[in-house]
């Protein structure tokens, strides 16, 4: 048996390489594992069992369509105000996220499919970092000219992301009023399908 930290929670967990009883003992072996970390740890320390099957609930199970469809509402929002003619590049308005959510909700039925979520709407938004940024409680499009989010391979990441670059279409070149801020050269994703590249 070995102890395993959790970078996502914080939480420290106990693993083992495989399990050396018959599973109509497995409540058994649950309550005595418990019992040992207890006693070595303080009788009240919040240890449990880990479930055998966790809920995911940061959006990726939720239907893509749907998604879409708060995604692309969000950003109509936001941009309805850019004059695609203005010299001067805009990210549009700045809106709280309750109003956001509120707005949406007029538009689009989704709090059957996302109550089970944590996060709702703004974790849809968040898992779409290319285009919306959330801070403080308000939401507006990313200026990459300015606020890119830290990449892979910034101070703190162990991995590389370089090899991601140009694998997706940039949303704002497809899709903004006025366009991508960046040229293509400067911009991380492709401006147009002969723009893309494979993912490493």
């Amino acid at each position: 048996m070995d102890t395993m930290k959790i970078p996502s929670t914080k939480r420290t967990c106990f693993v083992s390489y495989r399990r050396s009883y018959s599973e109509s003992d497995y409540q058994v072996r649950v309550q005595s594992t418990l019992d040992t970390v207890r006693a070595h740890s303080g009788s009240n320390i919040n240890c449990v069992a880990r479930a055998k099957e966790i809920k995911v609930r940061n959006g990726t199970k939720i239907d893509k369509s749907l998604c879409q469809r708060i995604v692309n509402y969000s950003a109509e929002i936001l941009t309805r105000k850019i004059d695609k003619n203005d010299p001067v590049w805009s990210t549009g308005d700045e809106i709280p996220l309750r109003e956001l959510v509120g707005l949406i909700k007029d538009r689009i039925s989704f709090e059957d499919e996302l109550k089970e979520q944590a996060g709702g709407v703004q974790t849809i938004l968040r898992n779409s970092p290319q285009i919306f940024v959330i801070r403080n409680g308000i939401v507006r499009l990313r200026d990459w000219s300015k606020d890119a989010p830290r990449t892979r391979n910034s101070p703190g990441r162990k991995y590389d992301s370089a090899a991601l670059v140009k694998t997706k279409l940039c949303w704002f070149n497809e899709y903004h009023p006025q366009g991508c801020n960046l040229s293509v050269t400067s911009c991380r994703y492709a401006h147009g399908s002969d723009d893309l590249s494979a993912a490493s």
